[in-house]
């Protein structure tokens, strides 16, 4: 009879001793590679009985997990290069957003902008100019149009008569004075706008949107941005309706 060497299988399994006292040792020392197989696979043809001897469907089978558990580990090493890769493209990306933003918002310091606000400021342009100008955020056409202007007490201090607009939005303007005719003082204001709507013949709100300047521009964290103006604090590029020439 004769006989078969198996010294090879033998060196590819693990000696206790050599685990323990070898510690500097990689997991990638210790996985069976294509050669091994391959080789292993020889050994296991060698020693078959040959009265008895592997089928076909069952070598076929073992090569076709090999290879599937290969393909599985190199799938999974190029999709952690692909999202290593991908994790970077988004960061660059967003790091080049922010420039952007932070170019376009220091651009802006000095201009006038138009915000939602129905607490619009009155300015003072000299010792005897006053204004405050806003736009009535309407689409369609409205009757009657009155804006009550309040103090800071909640007191109205005067009432503007826009009348009829046939169409929005619609600009107004105030020079400051109350409705006996005194000069108010430089602030904010809170304005209440409201029209007959021009379809449903009903007195219905009108939103108001604030003309107001750009004084800087602030960096929060996470790269945020934000718009201080003149009277009405820290708004976000978002909240800019209108940059007027």
């Amino acid at each position: 009879m004769s006989t078969v060497d198996t010294s090879y299988v033998d060196s590819l399994k693990w000696n206790n001793k050599t685990t323990t006292t070898s510690t500097t040792e990689t997991s990638s020392d210790k996985a069976l590679g294509q050669e091994d197989f391959f080789a292993l696979l020889t050994t296991q043809l060698a020693a078959q009985d040959p009265t008895n001897p592997t089928s076909n469907d069952e070598m076929i089978s073992q090569m076709t997990n090999f290879t599937m558990a290969e393909g599985i580990t190199e799938l999974g090493t190029k999709f952690d290069s692909f999202t290593s890769q991908f994790a970077e493209f988004l960061e660059n990306t967003q790091a080049s957003q922010t420039s952007n933003k932070a170019l376009q918002a220091s651009s802006m310091v000095g201009q006038t902008v138009l915000v939602e606000s129905n607490e619009v400021p009155l300015f003072q342009f000299d010792e005897e100019s006053y204004g405050m100008s806003g736009q009535l955020m309407m689409e369609n056409g409205m009757n009657d149009i009155r804006i009550e202007v309040k103090d800071s007490s909640g007191k109205v201090v005067n009432t503007i008569e826009v009348g009829a607009v046939s169409e929005g939005p619609a600009g107004f303007y105030w020079d400051g004075m109350d409705k006996d005719g005194n000069q108010m003082s430089a602030g904010v204001y809170t304005l209440n706008a409201t029209g007959i709507d021009a379809t449903t013949g009903k007195r219905a709100d009108i939103s108001v949107g604030a003309y107001t300047s750009v004084n800087s521009v602030s960096f929060g964290s996470g790269n945020s941005l934000s718009l201080n103006l003149a009277g009405l604090g820290s708004v976000t590029m978002d909240d800019i309706l209108e940059v007027a020439s």
